[in-house]
Formats: C-alpha cells, sequence, structure tokens
C-alpha cells in the first residue's frame, strides 16, 4: 500500500516544515507545496503532521489514498483575530490587548491539535 501525502498550506503555513507522523514514527518533513510517497503493508495506519506545537488529529488510512495537507481555517481566523486585538490595543485600549493574550492562548490550545487538516482527496 501507498499513501501520497501532498502539503498545501498556502502562505500562512509556508514558515517552516510541517513533520509527517506514521502511526507514531516520523517518517517525512513537507515543506510548502512538497510531497511524498509512504510505501506501508497492508494494514490501516495513522497519519499525523504536526509543526512546532500546531498539529491536526490522527487520519485512519485503510488503503492507497491521497492526502492533502490543508490549514484549518478556523484556527488560522483565530489567529488573526488575536493579531487584530493586540494591534488595536497597543494603539488604542489596554482591554483590547488583555482579549488578545486570551484569544493567542485559545489559538494555541486549539491549534494543539487542529491546525492542520488531513484531507484524503479523490
Amino acid at each position: 500500500m501507498a499513501i501520497h501525502v501532498k502539503r498545501n498550506t498556502g502562505m500562512m503555513g509556508g514558515l517552516a516544515r510541517v513533520a509527517l507522523y506514521v502511526d507514531g514514527q516520523h517518517t517525512a518533513k513537507l515543506g510548502n507545496d512538497e510531497d511524498t510517497t509512504i510505501s506501508l503493508g497492508d494494514e490501516a495506519v495513522k497519519l499525523k503532521a504536526k509543526q512546532w506545537f500546531f498539529g491536526s488529529k490522527e487520519l485512519e488510512v485503510v488503503d492507497e489514498a491521497n492526502v492533502e495537507v490543508r490549514i484549518n481555517m478556523t484556527a488560522l481566523l483565530l489567529f488573526i483575530a488575536a493579531m487584530v486585538c493586540l494591534i488595536i490595543g497597543v494603539m488604542i485600549a489596554p482591554i483590547i490587548a488583555a482579549v488578545a493574550v486570551v484569544l493567542f492562548f485559545v489559538c494555541i490550545i486549539y491549534g494543539s491539535k487542529n491546525w492542520f487538516q488531513l484531507i484524503k482527496v479523490k
């Protein structure tokens, strides 16, 4: 069985390489728009992507598949909202900066398992 994995995270996810884990073992690192093929046995495997403290949920793949690594838009919107609140808070009101800090914590906690999405592509 072979699994073809492509990273398609766009501009926001292009800073560092994404580590790909197969059944808990580090297999490859992917840059933006890079792909790799993983040859495995006939049993089902679990894929996971990780970059620093951001990660993805595990995806179980039973047979040959094309998998794409993408950024979760909800996590990205949380991050952008935190950045906007931080900038506005520094210029206008400290309370908005406090909201930004809370949003950053929420973003880090949510992003630890939901920053990336592993999607089977046909």
